[in-house]
């Protein structure tokens, strides 16, 4: 049975500053070794409900964070970015379940460090008219090719919106939004021993486990930019229609297409 996991790192136990997703300083240092255990922690869990193989894509920012080394040897990783799949890369049809760690809300929703894709570049993003986070797109895309979301951690805010969009799978709370930049979170011990005990058991289930799709192709998606200049540069793409100074919207016909256009235009905005 192949698992896939992926991890970000908003929603690890202990982290509630953007200080702590940047690079060239202590406090993310400090948070990468506490993203890298809590993968480690999923995939001890995944082992111990019997998967046979797990990919771990590291997913918050340059996707390249956690620290290799100190992986779980028995782990394939995935790093690195551009790459076509962005946070789901490396999933295949063939796993059995996705696993999500570290995951936050959904950009202009309340929830810890709350998102989508890019803080500097979206300030909300709908699919078929509901407020998308980022399980919305890289598990609906796992769904799409038939590949359930077995469970997600995060903070309450998120897990409220796995409940709503994903209800078959696990939620695991390891800490309680207080505001944008704080939280009152289980100790990252007790949020790694959590973690292992609810993805060994939603991967020993996996076989039963509901495929969820919250939002079905063809999608129609709706962005509201942080500044005009972005907006400005997504309307010389073709399929990109313009809708006001900070607001564009397309159709994808797949998850797939949908995330390699998000992607891409995430990736324009931190050029301008």
């Amino acid at each position: 049975m192949k698992i896939f996991i992926s991890v970000d790192i908003e929603g690890i136990a202990g982290v509630n500053e953007p200080l702590q997703g940047q690079r060239g300083n202590p406090e993310y240092e400090i948070a990468r070794r506490l993203m890298t255990q809590e993968a480690n922690a999923a995939i001890r869990g995944a082992f111990a409900g019997g998967a046979s193989e797990v990919v771990v894509a590291d997913s918050h920012g340059p996707m390249r964070n956690m620290i290799a080394e100190d992986l779980d040897r028995r782990a394939f990783l995935v790093s690195g970015k551009p790459r076509p799949l962005s946070m789901i890369e490396g999933l295949r049809s063939d796993h059995s379940g996705v696993i999500l760690i570290g995951y936050h809300a959904a950009a202009g929703e309340t929830g810890v460090l709350a998102h989508t894709v890019s803080g500097l570049a979206f300030a909300q993003i709908r699919v078929n008219g509901k407020i998308t986070g980022e399980p919305t797109l890289f598990a609906g895309h796992a769904a799409e090719i038939g590949v359930p979301l077995l469970a997600a951690s995060g903070d309450d805010r998120l897990c409220a919106e796995i409940l709503k969009q994903f209800p078959g799978a696990r939620r695991v709370e390891v800490k309680t939004a207080l505001g944008a930049q704080s939280s009152q979170s289980l100790s990252p011990e007790a949020s790694r021993e959590l973690i292992e005990a609810e993805v060994a058991e939603a991967v020993r289930n996996a076989d039963t486990a509901k495929i969820d799709l919250p939002c079905k192709p063809p999608l129609d998606i709706e962005i509201r930019l942080m500044r005009q200049v972005y907006a400005d540069a997504a309307a010389l793409l073709p399929h990109i229609i313009r809708k006001s100074a900070t607001e564009i919207s397309f159709t994808a016909v797949s998850h797939q297409q949908a995330i390699g256009t998000i992607a891409a235009l995430a990736l324009m905005a931190s050029a301008l």
